[in-house]
This record gives structure tokens, C-alpha cells and sequence, in this order.
């Protein structure tokens, strides 16, 4: 899928929007939580960890927290290298523990510098690079033999009506569009999540308060609105599309997924083998 990548939707001062305003202890522990239930872990000793795309560094942290004997991160976005950096520094880890960097996974020199991890780490980050298989290369080539790769990828979804395709010229709207016609964007999305809710008989205002528990992936509900609305690149690939890849081009084995109908993102967790068949 084609992007324009010139303007992109501005990812780190969101992130950087949702530490000022709510980041918390709290936070950290549903993080690391998340962290052990998506790659089947207690803890990361005696792991190294690589996050691609930090956005805020609060799982980069989370791996701090699990023990990782060293976390590398990077983004793209200067704002977000702030604020993961900010993040280190108020967590008081040094930096030979913890290394931030600015950098793009679409950059060969720039991943042919960073060493191979145990854990490959980029949830909800690919898919905005504006070229979302060459990122999906780079990205599997930086995990050891015996380590893991978790991804989480937008779900392709041929429908006319609420499809990829629409999201794709909202956001690209969006990104192109002044400041008032943003937060109306931003409003008519938010309205008309309220009224599908209503009229389903659920209540949208639980489902946006339990944006401070298990929901929040590290992010409040307004933020989720604007990174959602405005998050442009915007690719996409279906769960089938994403295991058949990247087991048969890079010889990885799927050890976890939970997939999604709607526009959302299919999460993956794969595993390189310590060696392989030929090597057998």
C-alpha cells in the first residue's frame, strides 16, 4: 500500500502528551503484566531486549522491570527519543543498561548497528513506517536464534464501509487537515463510538474508563482517539498474510497470536529456532 510519507501524524508528541498527563507506577506494573502475558514469560533475566519504535518507553521500561540485563530502544520520532529518554532517566537506570536511540527500521546502516536480541519487541509501530514488509524484514532479522519476536499489525479488512481502505483516506485526511478540522475528526469519531456502543447495549463510558486498567496498552483513551484517527502511514496485512511471511521467509515458528475481525491489530508472538533444519 502506497503512503505519502512526507506528512506523518505526529506520534511522539502524542506520546509525549500522554506522559506529561498520565503516566504512573501503575502504569509500569499493567505494562509488565502485559509483557508477560503476551510472550509467555514470568520475568526477561539474563535477556536482551530490543524495542522498535519506543513511542513513550514505557515498555521498554517494562522490560527494565522484568529484568532485562539490557534494553535498547528506538524510534523514529525525535519527541518520542525524548520521552523514552526522559522516561530512563527518571527510572534512574543508566544508560549502559538501557540505551536509547533515534533511528528508523528502515534504515540499513542504522539496524546493521544494532547486535541481534532475545527479544525483538515493536507492538503497533510497522505498519506506520510507510513500508511495512521491508520493516517486517529488518525487524525479524535482529532476533537470535532461540529468541522471540512480538508484533502487533492492523488487520486488513475488505469491507466498503468501515473497511482499511476508508481508514486509510481518513487518516491521510487527517494528517492533512488545520488544527479545527482535527479535533472534529477527533469529535465525530469519539460521538459515533458512543452512539454504536448505546445502541448495542453496552456502556461506552466503562469501556473508556477501563482505559486506566487492562485497556490501556500504555495509553489513555483521548490519546488512543488521536493515534488512531490521525495515525498515518497506515498499513495493513491480514494474521494469515503475516504467519505465511514470516515463517516461510525468515524460517520463524508462531508460538502465539490472538487475532481480530475488526480494523485493529492481530497481535504475534514467533520464536527462531535454535538452528535450523539443515542443521539438523
Amino acid at each position: 500500500m502506497a503512503n505519502d510519507t512526507a506528512i506523518r501524524f505526529g506520534f511522539g508528541k502524542n506520546w509525549e502528551s500522554f506522559v506529561d498527563s498520565h503516566f504512573s507506577q501503575e502504569r509500569v506494573e499493567l505494562a509488565m503484566q502485559s509483557m508477560r502475558d503476551l510472550l509467555g514469560v514470568d520475568n526477561l533475566v539474563g535477556r536482551t531486549f530490543l524495542d522498535i519504535g519506543s513511542g513513550s518507553g514505557l515498555f521498554s521500561l517494562a522490560a527494565v522491570g522484568l529484568g532485562a540485563d539490557r534494553v535498547v530502544s528506538f524510534d523514529f520520532d525525535a519527541d518520542s527519543v525524548r520521552t523514552t529518554d526522559r522516561l530512563r532517566s527518571l527510572a534512574n537506570v543508566e544508560p549502559a543498561r538501557w540505551q536509547v536511540l533515534r533511528g528508523s527500521v528502515l534504515d540499513p546502516e542504522f539496524m546493521a548497528s544494532l547486535a541481534p536480541a532475545d527479544i525483538v519487541y515493536s507492538w503497533g509501530v510497522l505498519h506506520h513506517t510507510g513500508d511495512l514488509w521491508t520493516a517486517v524484514d529488518a525487524a525479524a532479522a535482529k532476533v537470535k536464534p532461540g529468541g522471540l519476536l512480538a508484533l502487533s499489525i492492523y488487520n486488513k479488512v475488505d469491507r466498503r464501509f468501515a473497511g482499511s481502505n476508508l481508514w486509510l483516506a481518513i487518516k491521510r485526511t487527517y494528517v492533512h487537515s488545520p488544527l479545527p478540522v482535527k479535533w472534529l475528526m477527533e469529535g465525530a469519531y469519539v460521538a459515533n463510538f458512543i452512539v454504536r456502543h448505546l445502541i448495542t447495549f453496552r456502556n461506552p463510558f466503562r469501556i473508556i474508563a477501563a482505559y486506566r486498567n487492562e485497556r490501556s496498552r500504555g495509553m489513555s483513551f483521548w490519546h488512543d482517539v488521536r493515534d488512531w484517527v490521525g495515525g498515518y502511514p497506515y498499513e495493513v496485512a491480514t494474521a494469515g498474510e503475516m504467519f505465511c511471511y514470516l515463517h516461510q521467509k525468515h524460517g520463524l515458528q508462531l508460538e502465539n497470536m490472538t487475532t481480530t475481525h475488526s480494523v485493529g491489530c492481530n497481535e504475534f508472538v514467533f520464536s527462531r529456532p535454535m538452528c535450523t533444519r539443515e542443521e539438523r
